[in-house]
């Protein structure tokens, strides 16, 4: 994991490509947000970003409220009707991956300290906070529900790609399925849209 922070730093210590981007004078600065290096160059450019999520996992640390008591943690494999010993299991998850995350945000301690002066050093965390707007890439439809801040939107379908039309032979086949069995292929079209 040290990698990421040294990639950062390399990345920001390249006065050529940190020059180029300053000289481009862009007024907005859109940020895929699983790589948390372009939050520091954003905030080395001294410009305001908005940010793309790719899922729903990482959504405490970008300020989204996380009831723990109805919503459950990613991968916990439990739903929003939780009882008391799955509100614990949810929260010790959530404290688990909450444990997880600072340790990720820690490989960036020195690539923060060797680029920014000493008086104004960002704390990663505080950047994520700092976006704009956040486009979440999922649908409200398969999330369950949750407490959003104004400046969260979900954008399900943002990095799809075009549907293509059914071939004459899947459509047959899909036909001749008996009535038992077309619950589960809704079922299991659906898991692979929420993957």
């Amino acid at each position: 994991m040290e990698q990421l922070g040294i990639r950062c730093s390399d990345l920001l210590r390249r006065g050529d490509i940190m020059d180029f981007l300053k000289n481009e004078n862009f007024d907005l600065v859109f940020i895929e947000a699983f790589d948390f290096c372009s939050f520091l160059v954003a905030e080395k450019l001294g410009k305001p970003f908005v940010a793309i999520l790719p899922t729903q996992f990482g959504s405490m640390d970008h300020g989204l409220p996380i009831p723990v008591s109805y919503i459950p943690v990613f991968r916990s494999l439990l739903t929003d009707h939780m009882d008391f010993w799955g509100r614990v299991k949810n929260f010790l998850m959530l404290f688990d991956f909450s444990l997880k995350q600072w340790r990720l945000h820690s490989t960036y301690d020195n690539t923060i300290k060797e680029h920014f002066p000493e008086g104004s050093t960002p704390v990663l965390s505080h950047l994520l906070r700092k976006a704009e707007l956040w486009f979440v890439n999922s649908d409200f439809a398969l999330e369950f529900a949750r407490p959003l801040l104004p400046n969260t939107v979900y954008v399900g379908g943002l990095m799809a790609r075009p549907v293509k039309p059914v071939s004459q032979v899947t459509c047959f086949s899909l036909c001749t399925i008996p009535q038992t069995y077309s619950t589960w292929v809704a079922l299991v079209s659906l898991s692979q849209i929420k993957r």
